[in-house]
């Protein structure tokens, strides 16, 4: 194989609101990648990865795409050892699973009889990738596939070029804590359940989530004010995905106005955006590992 690599994302902005239908913003995160491989000889992780792929390949074999994936090729390097190696942390809102969704797509769907556009690919990659999260928007794997930011509206994607940005840093930061995309999104439709935080987050929470990327493609001076308003929203609605050990430093951000924290994807662990516009990270993070973006 070419040993092909696909790239962790990172969602800048949208979680939560891709679901209802407002507009998200995520971008390919280099640090961490994966590739397909082959191997006569497997060990254990190598195994379960092989595995993994078995049942992604079975589930595949009972939606209405088993046409346009090559299923026998694919069977057929399942049992000559096919595995995906991967540096990107499950479970940490990179997007694991979209990685792996984009590489066996890109492998083995059947380019030669298969004229795909843009919107067809990535629902097409949402059907595969709801094996793993029950309901995906084709939004991560797109990333990892196009390797490409990628702005989403109206359950419509468009690459975009390099986001610029100025008078701030970017970073995620490991909270060093496990979480379950499918847990977080199941906590977030029972909230969903209450007519109080449904008014605030069809009313409120997606126009500030639409302004934020409005302001930063559009590189206005009116990102910062936009910016904390979704940090401190998020802080005082979203509690549930917020790690006990992150809620006094969050807090600290937008008191202090020094920097501001978001979720990084679904949150309850894994990692989380900080935005740093006074060069203050270092001295509040000291006991997380922080990436620059």
């Amino acid at each position: 194989m070419d040993n092909k690599k696909f790239y962790s994302k990172i969602l800048l902005f949208g979680e939560y609101g891709v679901i209802s239908n407002s507009n998200a913003l995520s971008i390919p995160f280099e640090k961490f990648y994966g590739y397909l491989n082959k191997s006569d000889f497997l060990n254990n992780e190598e195994k379960i990865s092989n595995s993994n792929i078995l049942e992604l390949y079975e589930f595949i074999t009972d939606t209405e795409i088993k046409e346009i994936i090559d299923l026998n090729f694919l069977k057929n390097d399942l049992d000559k050892g096919l595995h995906f190696v991967s540096s990107i942390p499950i479970g940490s809102g990179l997007g694991s699973s979209g990685a792996l969704v984009a590489s066996v797509f890109d492998s083995y769907y059947k380019k030669d009889i298969v004229n795909l556009n843009l919107e067809e690919i990535k629902n097409l990659l949402s059907i595969i990738e709801s094996k793993f999260h029950g309901n995906s928007s084709g939004l991560d794997p797109s990333v990892s596939l196009f390797n490409s930011p990628i702005f989403y509206s109206n359950k419509q994607i468009k690459l975009i070029d390099k986001i610029h940005h100025k008078n701030f840093k970017v970073y995620i930061m490991d909270s060093k804590v496990n979480s379950s995309t499918k847990k977080m999104i199941e906590v977030f439709h029972n909230k969903m359940n209450e007519s109080e935080f449904r008014n605030f987050f069809d009313n409120k929470y997606i126009t500030n989530t639409n302004k934020c990327i409005e302001h930063l493609l559009n590189s206005s001076d009116l990102f910062r004010g936009s910016l904390k308003k979704l940090s401190v929203n998020t802080f005082n609605n979203f509690k549930e995905m917020i790690p006990n050990q992150l809620i006094d430093i969050w807090e600290d951000g937008f008191k202090s106005d020094s920097y501001y924290m978001k979720l990084c994807g679904s949150g309850g662990g894994g990692f989380f955006l900080v935005f740093d516009f006074n060069d203050q990270i270092n001295s509040s993070f000291s006991d997380f590992k922080l990436f620059q973006i």
